[in-house]
Formats: C-alpha cells, structure tokens, sequence
C-alpha cells in the first residue's frame, strides 16, 4: 500500500491504477512458482482479456507525456506494489490452509497498523473530526473486504481468483455513476463488457472442469 500511495504522487491517477492491475498476472505467476497451482491457459487467458478490458477504461484518460525520472519512480512503485500485493495474496491462500480467517486477518490489521507509525515523521497531521469518521469508515469497509478476501483463498485457488480482481473497477463505475453522477463513456462500456466476459469464461471453464471431475471421482468410489 506504501508504495501505491508514494506511486500517486508521481503519476497521474489513470496510469497507477492500469500499471496496478499487474497484479492479477503476478498472483497466476507467483501461485504456480509457490503453491504449485497449474497455469491453466483459460485461467492466464482471462487475466489477459481483464487486463485488456481495463486498459480500455483508462484509455482516454492515458497521458501522452515524455516520462521523466520522477514518473519513471512511479512505474516502479506502482510495480513494487503490484508484485508486493500479489505475494500478499498468495501468502493469505498459504496461510488459510492452517490458519483461521480471523486470525489471519487480526495480524495482519495489528502488523500494518506497528508499521504505519514509522510515517509519522513524514508530514502525518491530526484529523478533523470529519476527516477521523471517514478514516474510521474507510478502515471498517477495508477490515469487511479483508475478511471476505481471506475466506475467498479458503475455498480457491489464487490462481482462480486472480481474474476477479478486475471487478473493482465496475463496482468503482457503478459507483461513480450512482453517488457522483459520472456518465460513463463509450470506453468505459467496452472495457466494462471485456473485464464480465473474461470472469464469466473462467467461471464456465472451471465448472467444465468440476463437470469432468465429477464422474472421475465417482468412478474411483468403491461400489457396494
């Protein structure tokens, strides 16, 4: 999270959030390298497809500008985070294995909230009484997403659940449409209509594959 911040104040916001969605790729690539989980073309396609979806959002919002050594900083922050988010993710999938959810999620609110005080001697200020509420929302709505994240790894593979990770940005649409009022453009339905085809072709691939599995495991019952 550090570096994703540090990233945003050297890149424009479009460009941060593009060069951040690596990390579905990375989660499929560190998955197989670490846990041993199949790089399945459908699973790595669909990462793609997502990806593609979302560069379509962002394209008109894309700037043109000679990248400097300040932006260049930024590409490599955002990376940093999106790799660091990655190793995250398939570290939570590790754990749950033997860990319960609330466990996992209770140190890993106790450990980022020990390493948020070494920002304190860089520019850290006392809130407002609004600004508190809204940090104070903004960190339940984060502890929620936590714990449906960790139970997600509980029941499937990184791998699995890396292309989903896209569905940020359509929630992040309707929002903006129902909240603020922001129309979106003809990008932003094309995009939107990749990143749903790409989870619901591996959502299907994956059932052909529990439709398979089925009657191998009846086949290996013992009978009578």
């Amino acid at each position: 999270m550090s570096c994703g911040f540090a990233a945003l104040g050297l890149l424009p916001l479009p460009e941060v959030t593009v060069l951040g969605y690596a990390a579905p790729i990375l989660t499929v690539i560190f998955a197989a390298l670490l846990l041993g989980e199949k790089i399945r073309l459908v699973r790595m396609s669909a990462v793609v497809i997502g990806l593609v979806g979302v560069v379509i959002v962002m394209l008109p919002q894309l700037g043109n500008e000679d990248m400097g050594t300040a932006a260049r900083w930024g590409v490599a922050l955002v990376l940093a985070s999106a790799a660091l988010r990655a190793l995250a993710h398939v570290h939570i999938r590790k754990l749950v294995q033997h860990e319960t959810t609330s466990s996992v999620v209770f140190y890993f609110a106790v450990t980022a909230s020990c390493l948020s005080l070494f920002t304190i001697p860089f520019g850290w200020v006392v809130p407002d009484a609004i600004t508190a509420s809204q940090l104070i929302g903004a960190g339940m709505i984060g502890g929620v997403a936590q714990i449906l994240l960790t139970s997600s790894y509980r029941h499937a593979e990184a791998a699995f659940l890396a292309p989903f990770d896209y569905a940020s940005i359509l929630f992040a649409l309707v929002i903006g449409y129902t909240i603020f009022d922001e129309i979106p453009t003809l990008y932003t339905l094309i995009g939107s209509v990749i990143i749903i085809g790409a989870g619901v072709l591996i959502i299907w691939r994956e059932r052909q594959l529990g439709v398979k599995r089925g009657p191998a495991r009846s086949n290996l019952t013992p009978q009578g």
